[in-house]
């Protein structure tokens, strides 16, 4: 055995690899869950729809108004929005931190333990050089003859019995000095190894700490400047919102004139419908008369003629001419209520607040938002009785559906881009009388739809 021997295991195990010990992972950025874009789709999908209502809820009020509301209005609606991103990225913001706080202690950590392994390595190296310098000295002298004696050699050439005695203990206590070095040795050498596989595991951690420093480091400088941003998108939204609030303010004294007008058309359009009701009840009521007048003289005329034919001897038992099934010209020819397009509801029927005057007003009928030129169909058979305009209805056609349980039914279309039916014409449930426009005091496409009893609003929902 030879120094070379002896230490060549520390010169393999300094390149060796081992099994690392757990490193400190980094954070990733937080996956965007499952259908997070489609959310933010469907989110913004669900403003517009919002401004699109709140546009056709503004009817009567001038272009220029309503831009100037509609645009606060969406600036308020995606305030909260703002606030959640900023949230959010102050909450990313202050992972990234901590973070790369983590990871920067564990590295410092790391890099004590390489200092002191490496203190530890180099003592142990040179321990383990030194005493297998000195174990391979004694094997060498015992190669020449001039290391410890033999067992042999104890006893041979000694001068009294004492002397082998104390020849055969000094061998005892060289051999035994001998072993326990070789053993310390060889405990020295291992404690070595041990210290040099844990240095290279804790540099192998070191070179993937620095790497996790550096991601974290890029991390924590983009959610800063996610956060900056978020702040000031956010601070921009409020700054708009106070110029625009500025704004509609000044719109609202310059078109202060009206809501007076508001109030106004919406009293000229209710005596429109009433006139109109009364009008056409009378017309009902004159088609009945008539209708009865004509029964009783078909039943006179069988009468005599029966009589007669009895006096003469004539045919035996002839029939009656059938009744007419109703009047000419009357309005309801039967067929169930529809609704006069396929769409969603926007607005309902009811009293409700102008969002910009703040007045109450009672919305007569219902919107339904749907796109310019769509076909409007009747909502129940019946017979044009006015196609009119005016600054609030803009093209509006309506129908009389005839007395239906004492009452007299009609039914209007508001805002429309043309019609399809003149006036005296008879319809049926869903045949198209117009089509979808933005005309009068409308702030976007979409159907104003209304139906009346003897003139009176009711809820279309009732019927449809």
């Amino acid at each position: 055995m030879n120094a070379n021997y002896l230490s060549r295991g520390l010169s393999v195990l300094a390149s060796a690899s081992l099994v690392v010990l757990p490193v400190l992972a980094a954070p990733s950025a937080p996956a965007l869950a499952d259908g997070t874009k489609d959310d933010k789709i469907a989110e913004r999908d669900e403003i517009q729809q919002q401004l699109e209502d709140l546009r056709i809820e503004l009817d009567d009020v001038s272009a220029e108004l309503a831009d100037t509301y509609i645009a606060l209005a969406e600036t308020e609606l995606l305030i909260p929005q703002a606030q959640q991103d900023l949230e959010e990225a102050q909450a990313e913001l202050e992972e990234a931190r901590e973070e790369d706080r983590k990871v920067g202690e564990r590295l410092e950590t790391a890099q004590e333990e390489e200092r002191e392994l490496t203190q530890e390595v180099e003592e142990g190296r040179g321990e383990v050089e030194s005493s297998s310098s000195e174990l391979a000295g004694v094997a060498l002298d015992a190669y020449k003859g001039s290391g410890p004696p033999s067992p042999s050699s104890v006893y041979v050439g000694g001068k009294s019995p004492q002397d082998a005695v104390d020849r055969s203990m000094n061998y005892r206590l060289t051999m035994s000095s001998q072993s326990t070095r070789l053993d310390s040795l060889r405990e020295d050498q291992t404690v070595n190894e041990n210290s040099s596989d844990r240095l290279t595991a804790v540099r192998k951690e070191i070179r993937e700490l620095k790497e996790d420093a550096e991601e974290a480091v890029e991390r924590k400088s983009t959610a800063e400047e996610e956060a900056r941003e978020a702040k000031q998108a956010l601070d921009d939204l409020y700054s708009d919102q106070q110029q625009q609030r500025d704004d509609l303010e000044e719109q609202k004294k310059k078109h202060e004139g009206d809501q007076r007008a508001l109030e106004t058309r919406s009293s000229t359009l209710d005596t429109e419908i009433e006139e109109l009701a009364r009008q056409e009840r009378e017309r009902e009521e004159r088609l009945e008369r008539e209708r009865q007048q004509r029964e009783r003289e078909a039943q006179n005329s069988s009468s005599r003629g029966g009589s007669s034919r009895g006096d003469s001897g004539g045919s035996n038992g002839g029939s009656a001419p059938s009744n007419p099934g109703g009047a000419p010209g009357s309005s309801n020819q039967g067929g169930g209520w529809v609704l006069p397009v396929n769409s969603r509801i926007s607005s309902n029927f009811g009293w409700r607040v102008h969002p910009i005057y703040g007045t109450r007003k009672l919305h007569s009928g219902v919107d339904f938002p749907v796109g310019c030129g769509t076909p409007v169909g009747a909502t129940h058979s019946g017979r044009v009785i006015a196609r009119t305009y005016n600054s609030a209805a803009g093209n509006k056609l309506i129908l009389s559906h005839g007395i239906v349980n004492g009452r007299l039914m009609t039914s209007s279309y508001h805002h429309l881009q043309g019609f399809a039916v003149p006036v005296g014409a008879q319809v049926s449930a869903g045949q198209t009388v117009g089509y979808v426009g933005n005309t009068g005091g409308s702030t976007g496409c979409h159907l104003h739809f209304e139906i009346h009893e003897d003139g009176t609003a009711v809820d279309p929902t009732k019927y449809v």
